[in-house]
């Protein structure tokens, strides 16, 4: 369900809250039924691993109620909508905890540049995403940036979004022959290189580059 999607985006689970609130188990998978709109629809909620999907069924044909997910902005579709959106919230206020980013690796990375170097990401904010920058706490040059993007404009492969971080790293060349290493959105900034956060490089192999990047932003003042 689209509607999911969107209110779930920045939120992760928490391990131990679905059982308490009314989940039931099968295998790995956690199952919710919610009957809406006095009893007309059922609200099915279903969490595998961090991943939260949702369906709402039409009783009486049995059938998935689909344009819940259609543009359309009808009185009687907008109803059913807010209905939803009023259960899902309440499953996310209780059951999960909201987070930076989207991406797993891109905040265990911000995690990781906030232990080793005492930064924490500056929030900008750019339509409905959120973008991370870090800065060097004594030059406050950049560090590097976490971003919001389309996968075309880095990989050219597709329209998913995904988390990358920006880096400073001068000599780069070498390093675009790495799987995860591209070159940055805007062509003229050849100075830097983007890594997609989706664990294509391992944390370890990331926080070198950031070790890089950051030694060039100490730098950076005298320069």
């Amino acid at each position: 369900m689209k509607l999911a999607e969107e209110l779930f985006l920045k939120y992760t689970l928490i391990e131990g809250a679905l059982i308490p609130y009314g989940f039931r188990k099968k295998g790995g998978t956690y199952y919710y039924d919610q009957l809406i709109h006095n009893g007309e629809f059922q609200l099915q909620v279903i969490v595998n691993g961090n991943k939260l999907d949702a369906k709402l069924i039409e009783l009486v044909f049995d059938d998935e109620y689909t344009l819940i997910n259609a543009e359309t902005t009808g009185s009687f579709v907008n109803s059913l909508r807010d209905e939803c959106r009023t259960v899902l919230i309440d499953i996310r206020d209780k059951c999960f905890k909201e987070e930076f980013f989207v991406s797993p690796q891109a905040n265990r990375v911000a995690a990781l540049i906030k232990s080793k170097y005492g930064v924490s990401a500056e929030i900008l904010k750019f339509g409905s995403a959120s973008n991370g920058l870090f800065r060097n706490p004594v030059t406050r040059k950049w560090i590097g940036m976490i971003m919001y993007n389309k996968r075309r404009n880095i990989a050219g492969d597709s329209d998913e979004k995904v988390e990358c971080l920006n880096l400073n790293f001068k000599d780069e060349a070498v390093l675009f022959e790495r799987e995860g290493v591209y070159h940055p959105y805007k062509k003229k900034n050849k100075n830097w290189i983007v890594i997609i956060l989706d664990d294509t490089l391992s944390d370890a192999d990331i926080m070198e580059l950031v070790e890089v990047s950051y030694k060039h932003s100490c730098l950076a003042s005298r320069s």
